[in-house]
């Protein structure tokens, strides 16, 4: 798959940005020939090689030139780093390798570059989005620290990669653990490429089921993504805008009936409530509550409840929506 490929980086610790950027042309080309030098070492044939995040050049960072002439991630203040400049310059010949439709193309990039590109370059560049939201804020230092902190209760994928670096009294060498991080990388990449053209393989298909929705539900023989949009089109559409429950089979079997949200940002805000008495229940207790002769079960925060037939569901939302008047 795709011509040979001359790639040179630097060596020493790695990071996220240069590991995810030869995960990306290892998409374009099952063969590669990967460098990992120091900066005197630089090859200087630029023709037959790629040289990023080291040697000053397009796809490099380091410098204030550079970073000046790569500027930020759009509509926002991050700067790029290899990543980000490598997913900006190639990402047609990815996605080209991947079979990735052609109209799919530009939202994929946005996506992909939005959803894990710009952590990454964010992280490489020492760029804390939330100390720089909160600085220009006027409130105490103290308290400014605390979302700080509170901000970093998640393990970021840089952290992950850098884990993958050999330990000091390590004996493993290298350049293999940099290629079973470029391995790592290359799966979340490919994973999250996969999610994103799924998710608009389903699009036509929920717009057909918004089409054919009413009673304030939309029920789907087949489930695919459906909350973004929904919610998109809600503003545009009444169909869209007038959904309160979605019916779909569950991915263990049964039935689900799912809230659809009043605000897209706020998981605890429906449209229409299941009925509270439901919350937490399960199986005989909630069939006894609910009068549902197949009911499953009722999440505590009531954003989702299962039945063991499509019928049975469907009576679900008919029963919240009675409670509702």
């Amino acid at each position: 798959m795709g011509e040979r490929l001359n790639l040179y980086t630097h060596d020493g610790q790695f990071h996220a940005d240069e590991v995810f950027a030869t995960a990306m042309f290892s998409i374009i080309s099952d063969d590669l020939n990967i460098v990992r030098g120091s900066d005197t070492d630089i090859p200087q044939d630029t023709v037959n090689w790629i040289i990023y995040d080291i040697g000053g050049g397009a796809l490099d960072h380091h410098s204030v030139e550079n970073k000046e002439r790569n500027g930020t991630h759009p509509g926002t203040d991050v700067p790029y780093a290899a990543c980000g400049l490598v997913w900006k310059k190639y990402y047609r010949e990815v996605l080209e390798a991947l079979d990735c439709p052609e109209s799919y193309m530009d939202t994929v990039f946005r996506r992909i570059d939005n959803s894990l590109v710009i952590g990454i370059d964010a992280v490489d560049n020492g760029y804390d989005p939330v100390l720089d939201a909160v600085s220009g804020l006027n409130l105490d230092d103290a308290v400014k620290s605390d979302i700080v902190q509170r901000a970093k209760t998640g393990m970021s994928v840089s952290q992950i990669i850098k884990d993958v670096n050999p330990p000091w009294n390590s004996s493993m060498d290298p350049f293999d653990a940099f290629m079973d991080a470029v391995s790592f990388a290359k799966d979340i990449l490919l994973n999250r490429i996969d999610s994103i053209i799924s998710s608009l393989d389903g699009r036509d298909y929920v717009m057909q089921c918004i089409y054919y929705s009413g009673e304030h539900m939309m029920i789907m023989d087949e489930f695919a993504p459906w909350e973004g949009v929904i919610y998109s089109r809600s503003s545009y559409d009444p169909k869209a805008h007038d959904i309160w429950f979605v019916i779909s089979p569950a991915l263990r079997g049964g039935w689900n009936v799912q809230c659809v949200l009043l605000d897209s940002d706020d998981r605890s805000s429906y449209r229409h409530a299941l009925p509270s008495e439901w919350y937490g229940l399960r199986y005989d207790e909630l069939q006894k509550v609910s009068g549902v002769e197949t009911a499953v079960f009722c999440h505590p925060s009531g954003f989702l409840a299962g039945a063991g037939t499509k019928s049975d569901a469907v009576r679900m939302a008919r029963i919240a929506m009675e409670k509702q008047k």
